[in-house]
């Protein structure tokens, strides 16, 4: 074969091939070709994919690029693992087998792309809900890297597969030795080494009491920050239909005793099992799934599940989303993890679904977050959700033209109340006194506790008079309210008008002089701040 021959045999592999591929000038980065795979995944249009570098794909440092670029034309490392960046911006996983070709006396590298975003998400979320697969019918492992290859840890399903009398009987095998198969053992450890991921392989594998048995592995290579090697994944027992029976009987006891919700439905869309916590909050579902799927579900999960829960999982193997349920009350956030079975054929055998009730994580969520923004003593917003809101409400006065207040006030003679009276009464009187104001706030206004007894008040849609009229509606409740055992509680308020452009902390500059001025001239009292352009600065002197 001429060399002009070998050039369109390869630039005819190179176009008619499915698989994504570049070809990359190794002394620039710069991409010369790209088939038509590459064009659709990339979503650069071809003419415009041909001027860009491999630089501005992938999204490593352009030093590191171009240093694995060296080692594939070298072929020095032919395999590796980047995050490319699409037209869109979406960043994908992918795995890049890249290797030199001299093509009219010039050498490039030919490059192609295998998108793994999806694989890997699917390894996150094997790991992320570990517990959910400890009760499916199939082995959950993780096992340790050669020399002295090891199972570490096993679920329930695993010690049923390989027979073993307990788990500690099974963590003491070497992996290997579960092989019939020498050649396969080899190809599957080589494949894992390379690819970093085995999907669904066919092996032949003995029990620990010698029984051959027939199965498929998925397995993930996992590095941990030590550089550390270990292997995690999913082994499941194919051998015989009347074992599959067998194993459906204990399955059913685990899952009956499971708290989360379990059903499958068969091949056909007939719900076939319902476990005992999903009797308890559903009674009987329906027989056919998308009738089961009414009952179940509030209409926009059952839209969510029929239009892309089922479908994705169908091809992906599982689906995994935060959803609902319809409960006696209404409706229950569950994490909700659908998964397909398919038969030796290919066919859609089983869909199983599993539901965890999250109402308590949501709740403790919230609480964390209300507590994370709010003074633990009043109730108040604190210092920075105050901040937060702040940002926020300019950015919607900005676009709607809307004025903006802000109102600093505080307690006269707060350190003469906790002298006389004791700390355990200045905290009353601060409690008190956010529950007096709050009675008198709308919805939208916000009120912090800014530091010690000094309060920020954020009013939306507020001229300054209408903050000014508020202040004093505050201060008189206040005057007005009694806090006993401290006969007579006052308080001190600045106020100011937020420029659209002014900054923040020029503007509390204007109300703490306010303030200030309120105190010199007696307390009790609401000062309005100077203008935005006669603001001085804050005398350094005590209120």
């Amino acid at each position: 074969m001429t060399s002009d021959d070998h050039a369109s045999f390869f630039e005819q592999l190179f176009n008619t091939n499915p698989a994504i591929k570049l070809l990359i000038d190794p002394s620039d980065g710069r991409i010369v070709d790209a088939n038509a795979s590459a064009v659709r995944f990339y979503g650069y249009p071809a003419d415009v994919l041909k001027q860009l570098k491999i630089t501005d794909i992938n999204c490593l440092d352009p030093e590191v690029v171009l240093a694995n670029m060296a080692k594939a034309e070298a072929c020095q490392q032919l395999f590796f693992e980047f995050k490319h960046r699409l037209a869109n911006g979406d960043v994908r996983d992918v795995h890049v087998y890249s290797g030199p070709v001299c093509l009219g006396g010039r050498e490039y590298l030919h490059s192609i792309i295998i998108d793994v975003t999806d694989e890997k998400r699917y390894c996150a979320l094997l790991e992320t809900y570990n517990d959910l697969f400890h009760n499916l019918p199939v082995g959950v492992y993780r096992n340790s890297a050669e020399p002295e290859s090891r199972f570490t840890a096993a679920n329930p399903a695993m010690l049923t597969i390989f027979e073993a009398e307990s788990l500690q009987a099974l963590l003491s095998v070497r992996p290997s030795s579960l092989y019939e198969s020498a050649d396969e053992l080899k190809s599957f450890i080589a494949d894992l080494e390379r690819d970093g991921v085995v999907s669904r392989r066919p092996l032949r594998l003995r029990t620990l009491k010698g029984a051959l048995i027939h199965t498929e592995v998925t397995a993930l290579r996992q590095v941990a920050e030590d550089g550390s090697v270990d292997f995690s994944g999913i082994v499941e027992d194919v051998t015989a239909r009347h074992a599959a029976e067998v194993n459906r009987d204990r399955l059913t006891h685990l899952l009956d005793a499971s708290p989360d919700i379990v059903s499958i439905a068969d091949g056909q869309g007939r719900v076939v099992y319902l476990n005992k916590a999903g009797r308890d909050l559903f009674g009987t579902l329906p027989d056919m799934l998308a009738d089961a799927l009414v009952s179940a579900h509030p209409p926009w999960v059952r839209r969510l599940i029929e239009e892309e829960g089922i479908p994705y999982a169908m091809e992906h193997g599982y689906w995994y989303a935060e959803t609902a349920v319809l409960g006696r009350e209404g409706e229950i956030p569950v994490s909700q993890l659908i998964v397909t079975r398919r038969s030796e054929s290919g066919a859609i055998d089983s869909i199983a679904t599993i539901m965890r009730d999250i109402s308590q994580a949501k709740q403790h969520q919230a609480e964390l977050e209300y507590h994370a923004g709010h003074d633990p003593l009043t109730g108040a917003v604190n210092r920075n959700r105050f901040l937060d809101l702040l940002a926020r409400e300019r950015k919607r006065a900005r676009r709607s033209g809307e004025p903006l207040s802000l109102v600093m006030f505080d307690l006269d003679h707060f350190k003469h109340i906790n002298d006389t009276f004791g700390h355990s009464v200045g905290d009353m009187v601060l409690k008190k006194l956010v529950h007096t104001c709050h009675g008198l706030l709308r919805e939208v206004d916000v009120l912090a506790r800014w530091g010690g007894e000094e309060f920020m008040l954020l009013l939306p849609a507020t001229p300054l008079l209408g903050a000014v009229y508020l202040a004093e509606r505050l201060r008189q409740a206040i005057a007005e309210e009694p806090f006993p055992p401290v006969p007579i509680l006052t308080s001190s308020f600045g106020v100011a008008e937020l420029g659209p452009e002014e900054a923040e902390a020029h503007c509390y500059k204007r109300l703490d002089a306010a303030l200030y001025r309120a105190k010199a001239n007696g307390r009790n009292r609401v000062c309005v701040a100077e203008p935005e352009a006669l603001s001085g600065s804050l005398p350094d002197e005590s209120r």
